[in-house]
């Protein structure tokens, strides 16, 4: 059986109020624009129409910022409700459909890629909140992985499932870097569907 956690089910970006959500709303504008580093939290509360204190006093500093952005990212490429059996196909089906969305955002996808990389360094401000990020989207599809190749339906290839669903997903990350760099070489969601098939053992 596909394991999907309960964070994952129960997900939905409840801000509590309408003011965090607009100023989420306009620094995923900003981010996207101008990146984490072009952006000021001066500017953002500008655009949102709020003081700055009042955007201080909702997230704090500007990396708490960029992740709520990062889950309101996410929480946007997820199904509004997730069937009762998650089967490997609906597994691809999901995640082929994220890579599609992540195309209409490349300003956010490029960010993301820089603090993933910046965020290696132990003592970075972002580091476990993404860390945690992978483990959620690792386990997913480790879980997949596990039941196809409990059913007989994919062979052992030496990995865990955890490190073969490591693998694939840092394939795609990896594709959307070169993606940034080169636009239009690669068909990023048709390889991610493709590799995400292979792993679980689809026709």
């Amino acid at each position: 059986m596909i394991e999907i956690p309960e964070s994952v089910r129960a997900r939905g970006y409840a801000t509590g109020n309408a003011t965090k959500q607009l100023i989420v709303a306009r620094a995923a504008e900003a981010f996207a624009q101008t990146g984490f580093y072009g952006t000021s939290l001066r500017a953002i509360s500008r655009e949102a129409g709020v003081d700055h204190s009042t955007l201080l006093h909702h997230f704090g500093s500007k990396v708490a910022l960029l992740l709520a952005v990062l889950e309101w990212h996410d929480t946007q490429s997820m199904p509004a409700d997730l069937p009762d059996e998650v089967t490997a196909e609906v597994i691809v089906a999901g995640f082929a459909a994220v890579a599609r969305q992540n195309e209409q955002t490349p300003g956010l996808v490029a960010l993301l890629s820089t603090l993933s990389a910046e965020a290696g360094a132990s003592d970075h401000p972002a580091r476990a909140a993404l860390r945690e990020r992978h483990e959620i989207i690792v386990g997913i599809i480790g879980s997949a992985i596990r039941a196809q190749r409990d059913a007989g339906a994919v062979a052992d290839d030496g990995l865990t499932p955890e490190q073969s669903a490591a693998v694939a997903v840092a394939t795609w990350e990896g594709l959307q870097v070169y993606s940034a760099l080169h636009p239009g070489e690669l068909d990023v969601p048709a390889i991610v569907e493709r590799t995400l098939r292979h792993a679980l053992g689809l026709s």
